[in-house]
């Protein structure tokens, strides 16, 4: 069965959120765009399909997330999975949902084209909010969590409380899954620096 909208939505990925994500140095893997440094810290977003499409409407929401090497080596050896070549929203150290605007949602959390020329007037609203107020944030809280990580390789725990305290504004309202000294990341980290130290 042919379904245009969902064919629109699909070409709006491709066409217009791809060149946009590509020049931030993200690469895709079918829905999922990554960009991962060379020191291995990851940013990740997801066009992930609503089972509430169908016909001519095409619903979506834009999972985001941010985490460290170290974090994805923690969480791949807690869980397993290839958290570290393919990271995605879920297991990062922060991660939201980009908010649908009031002409392109469903009302009930989800980004929706209704139509195939509904569909290219969304992309460009996803394009640019992506590119103007997701990859600063994006930036900014890794920057931020890779000095929390330093601090932890370091062994100065006592930096962590005012580091916590200078976390970046998160405009986009995210949950921040590393904001605290009791998380099991913190005694990871600071046994693999004991044991790397005495492997030395």
């Amino acid at each position: 069965m042919e379904r245009p909208v969902r064919q629109a939505y699909l070409n709006m990925i491709a066409k217009q959120v791809g060149p946009v994500l590509r020049g931030h140095g993200f690469k895709r893997s079918h829905g999922t765009f990554r960009r991962i440094s060379d020191g291995g810290h990851a940013a990740v977003i997801e066009f992930q399909g609503s089972t509430g499409s169908w016909g001519d409407r095409s619903l979506f929401y834009v999972n985001l997330g941010v985490a460290t090497a170290p974090w994805l080596d923690w969480f791949e050896e807690r869980l397993g999975g290839n958290c570290r070549s393919r990271p995605t929203a879920s297991v990062a150290q922060w991660w939201t949902r980009l908010e649908a605007s009031s002409r392109h949602s469903d009302g009930f959390d989800r980004w929706a084209i209704r139509s195939v020329e509904e569909a290219a007037v969304c992309g460009a609203a996803v394009a640019q909010q992506l590119s103007e107020g997701v990859i600063p944030v994006f930036d900014a809280l890794l920057a931020h969590y890779v000095q929390l990580d330093e601090a932890l390789a370091d062994g100065r725990k006592d930096d962590l409380a005012p580091l916590f305290d200078a976390r970046p504004l998160d405009p986009l309202n995210g949950i921040d899954h590393f904001g605290r000294f009791d998380h099991p990341y913190v005694a990871w980290m600071l046994s693999r620096r004991t044991s790397l130290r005495v492997a030395s």
